[in-house]
């Protein structure tokens, strides 16, 4: 886990690689690499073109926005949309993303939520509602969130997101899923060939049944599910709408 005294200190700090702006020290796992890390968001940027979830028209809000992958990606595909909006737990990298991709002439907005996260943001004092209105976005993006909490911070996400996503929108999420193991289980003993040894919420794995019935008592609908889809994390994606 990365320190907090090193993460403070990045956030002035930013390196050019083909006219981007991008993190020097990563919070997304396996992605240390610049090429790696565009082409991972533009993959998923991809996917999300090919299931017909985002285009120029889209109000996207990417909850756990972390250092703004997304953003990169979506320039390093040349894909606009309407408007942008990014949330995080951690101070430090809304902090970075104002500094750092601004200025790339799209309509970005970078939204601080203190909202409590073992692993991010101890600190802070429970959860938070979004700070936006009903029905406002078409899409709203997670990638590595919920594999990062447990079913009780999920539940009130996801009713959230119900809140806030329009008739028609949709929620792309990714998440640790298998069949036949417990309901929950924070870092599990050699799950995908790893040791417990990387602090609290490493890794949240849930059992596929019990995640599904999460998203059914929040009042949305499983429209995609690919088990293990993301190559280098090997998360699940799950497609949500009303």
């Amino acid at each position: 886990m990365i320190s907090k005294i090193k993460r403070k200190l990045n956030t002035y700090r930013s390196i050019k690689h083909k006219g981007f702006n991008l993190p020097i020290t990563r919070t997304n796992q396996g992605l240390n690499d610049n090429e790696n890390y565009l082409n991972s968001s533009k993959e998923q940027i991809d996917h999300l073109v090919s299931l017909k979830l985002i285009n120029e028209t889209s109000n996207v809000l990417d909850f756990g926005s972390g250092q703004g992958r997304l953003v990169n990606g979506l320039k390093f595909a040349n894909i606009n949309i309407e408007e942008y909006v990014g949330v995080d737990t951690d101070a430090n990298s809304i902090k970075w993303c104002n500094r750092f991709l601004n200025n790339y002439n799209m309509n970005l907005k970078f939204v601080h939520l203190p909202a409590f996260n073992a692993r991010y943001n101890k600190s802070a004092n429970g959860l938070l509602e979004l700070p936006v209105e009903n029905n406002k976005f078409d899409l709203v993006f997670l990638n590595s969130v919920f594999s990062h909490m447990m079913s009780n911070d999920i539940a009130f996400y996801l009713k959230e997101f119900n809140r806030i996503i329009n008739k028609n929108g949709a929620i792309y999420l990714t998440a640790f899923t298998e069949e036949n193991v417990p309901n929950v289980s924070e870092n599990p003993i050699d799950y995908l060939n790893e040791t417990n040894k990387n602090g609290s919420l490493h890794r949240v794995r849930y059992e596929i049944n019990y995640f599904n019935s999460l998203i059914k008592n929040s009042g949305l609908k499983i429209e995609h599910y690919l088990h293990q889809h993301i190559d280098w994390s090997k998360q699940s994606v799950f497609v949500l709408k009303k």
